[in-house]
């Protein structure tokens, strides 16, 4: 299942770029579920990016498991690479009426959790973006349109530049055998822009997996002319981590892969997972994984979105505590995100820890996380190998010195079996 996937609410997580101003909010509620944006562009494929002025299109789904009325709207917001709203105002950014009802709205059927699923394009219409970025949409209902219910993030680019990313084996000994290291070149004698004060205005960024937690901008080495390099330096080092821990709720009647067993309590579904422990100290093992993303899929059932059960999936690792340590269950369809509702809870007479999640039928991967003192800490319970198959993701903005905005200028993506 080595693939570009579907995608949740990640991306480049605006919120990660944490600016001087507040940034904005991009957590997931719990009154939503199973948020998805497909980009029609293959090049884009797993990513929600779509070219300026081209006929690409986003395809955006979610649940909403609360009760509220069948009627939400959407807008478009334009976002700074700190999270904030850009300086734009709305009509330089969007053309068309920017508070647009979603139509395209459907019960669940036949299931035993109720939910409303809801479904939209763009651009669609006139209604359609006119400047490259980082953008967000806010979902909110048409009553109280500045409490905005839900915040997901995409990008439209203005392909400018030509990005080179490579993953090689890192410089320091220490590291050889545990991390992967990039190497980014970004030509641009080929575009129709003039980069001008490089170090301050072209902001590249990079992330291992879409997974948000690990976006850092990367340093610039040196120039020649019209050609950028960031490498050989220590932020270009990612964890090598080991492959995902999956698990498979497409069939609720019997157990998928990673599953003990499935069950009906309190007229819902669960699935309770095999028990997991630690790999710090294990061998590097090779499989299958979709490399922390979800696809949401039904077996026997025509349409997933509205007909796919929401099952309570019981997480269990096997672990004694260790004092001052937190553990989490993270992976795309969580936006990685360490919180309460995705903290799991000890329990001393199993020596185990346990967390439940309702999650829709289909296929995740996942990983444990620690959290020490405020830091989070992959390697403490997933281990750390340089063998690991990773995919690494580039964005290239440029704010030109006067700007208002910064202009996204490419995306390119790489594999570590690349070496």
């Amino acid at each position: 299942m080595k693939r570009f996937c579907l995608l949740v609410v990640c991306l480049l997580a605006v919120s990660r770029f944490a600016g001087a101003q507040e940034t904005l909010d991009f957590s997931q509620s719990s009154d939503f579920g199973s948020i998805v944006v497909e980009s029609s562009n293959p090049d884009y494929s797993g990513l929600p990016v779509i070219n300026l002025g081209s006929s690409d299109y986003l395809t955006v789904g979610f649940d909403d498991l609360a009760d509220r009325d069948m009627s939400l709207r959407y807008r478009v917001v334009h976002l700074n690479t700190d999270g904030t709203s850009s300086s734009l105002r709305e009509i330089e950014y969007v053309n068309g009426i920017n508070k647009t009802d979603i139509t395209d709205v459907n019960l669940s059927f036949n299931t035993r959790t109720n939910y409303v699923h809801y479904q939209f394009r763009f651009p669609e219409g006139n209604r359609y973006a006119k400047v490259s970025g980082a953008y967000c949409f806010e979902i909110f209902e048409p009553a109280e349109p500045d409490k905005v219910l839900l915040r997901i993030p995409f990008m439209v680019c203005e392909p400018s530049v030509d990005i080179e990313v490579s993953i090689k084996a890192p410089r320091r000994v220490e590291w050889r055998l545990s991390r992967q290291e990039l190497a980014v070149a970004v030509d641009a004698s080929e575009s129709p822009l003039q980069i001008m004060q490089a170090d301050r205005g072209l902001k590249v960024f990079a992330q291992q997996n879409q997974n948000t937690t690990t976006i850092r901008q990367l340093p610039l080495l040196y120039q020649v002319g019209t050609r950028y390099e960031y490498k050989d330096k220590d932020e270009m080092v990612f964890d090598g981590l080991s492959e995902f821990r999956n698990l498979d709720i497409r069939p609720v009647e019997h157990s998928g892969w990673g599953v003990e067993r499935t069950y009906i309590l309190r007229d819902r579904w669960n699935a309770l997972l095999q028990r997991q422990k630690s790999r710090e100290y294990k061998t590097y093992t090779s499989d299958d994984d979709i490399n922390g993303d979800f696809a949401i899929k039904a077996d026997r059932m025509d349409n997933s979105d509205i007909e796919a059960e929401y099952v309570d999936v019981h997480f269990v690792l096997e672990s004694e505590p260790v004092q001052g340590r937190e553990v989490y269950v993270v992976g795309k369809f969580n936006q990685w995100e360490c919180n309460e509702s995705s903290k799991m809870v000890y329990h001393p007479d199993l020596k185990v820890y346990a967390l439940t999640l309702p999650l829709k039928q289909g296929f995740y991967d996942y990983m444990f996380a620690c959290v020490e003192n405020g830091q989070l800490r992959m390697p403490y319970l997933e281990g750390n190998n340089q063998e690991t198959e990773n995919d690494y993701f580039v964005y290239v903005f440029y704010r030109e010195p006067g700007g208002r905005y910064d202009r996204l200028l490419g995306v390119a993506k790489a594999n570590s079996r690349d070496l």
